[in-house]
């Protein structure tokens, strides 16, 4: 499995995360502070290490109703772990949260799932449904592999436990390949256990056998391209090799810090 289609939960293919990445980026470059119920909401979420949903709307048409009645009874089912907004873009109050994202040309409505981290783990325009906004939900580590891929980093993402053999061979090659200058700052180590729940969603998203016998190392570059994928040891040439290759095939398209191996 090349690429990374459904990194959120939601894998529908109106869950684009073409989208999701240019929203984040937007985010990412922002250097609005203006106040609003939207940015306030945002800060109180992360706070409370909760999600938040974001309807975004221009208009009280019959569509913008239905999809808000979605919304809302999909907040309502998961409003034991989530927050939610609904934000009116031309809302001069809330420019600072339209701004953020750079919403105010989008075509609408919108709906954003943000992470307690501050990761865009989903991004939903025209259509959806309860379920594809459930799923943008997603457990702690695939929004913290969400959150670097946003920030232009590389994520070597290490799946092992006390279960899976050759874990110490598979870190090793991690630690040598993050400890190199060239790729040490622009690349993060995310480990995760296979057992835990939350991470199986992830796992099979990037095609892992589920379940592992043997540890399983993926390096993911952004926007959300698995570029290597390792079962058993891996080395750090391994690592380069897999960065090389994608960097020659991608040329100038990489666009992230880490993937120049000049």
């Amino acid at each position: 499995m090349e690429k990374l289609k459904a990194l959120t939960a939601a894998a529908a293919a109106l869950t684009c995360m073409i989208f999701v990445s240019f929203v984040a980026e937007a985010a990412a470059q922002s250097t609005q502070n203006t106040s609003g119920r939207g940015l306030a909401s945002m800060e109180s979420a992360a706070r409370a290490q909760r999600y938040l949903l974001v309807f975004f709307f221009k208009s009280d048409d019959p569509q913008t109703r239905a999809l808000r009645d979605v919304f809302n009874r999909a907040a309502g089912r998961v409003s034991n772990r989530a927050d939610a907004i609904a934000v009116m873009t031309t809302d001069p109050a809330e420019q600072g949260i339209v701004t953020k994202f750079k919403l105010d040309a989008a075509p609408m409505p919108i709906v954003l799932a943000i992470a307690p981290n501050g990761a865009l783990t989903g991004g939903f325009h025209t259509s959806f449904t309860e379920d594809q906004l459930i799923g943008a939900l997603v457990g702690p580590v695939e929004a913290q592999v969400l959150g670097s891929l946003q920030q232009g980093k590389l994520v070597v993402l290490c799946a092992q436990n006390g279960k899976t053999r050759f874990n110490n061979e598979a870190m090793q090659g991690v630690t040598a390949f993050k400890a190199d200058q060239r790729f040490s700052a622009a690349t993060e180590v995310v480990t995760l256990d296979p057992a835990q729940a939350d991470a199986q969603p992830l796992l099979t998203k990037l095609g892992a056998g589920l379940p592992l016998n043997q540890a399983a190392t993926f390096l993911l570059a952004p926007p959300g391209s698995v570029i290597g994928q390792f079962q058993g040891p891996v080395d750090k040439n391994q690592l380069v090799a897999a960065l090389t290759s994608a960097v020659s095939g991608c040329g100038a398209g990489c666009g992230a810090g880490g993937c120049s191996v000049q």
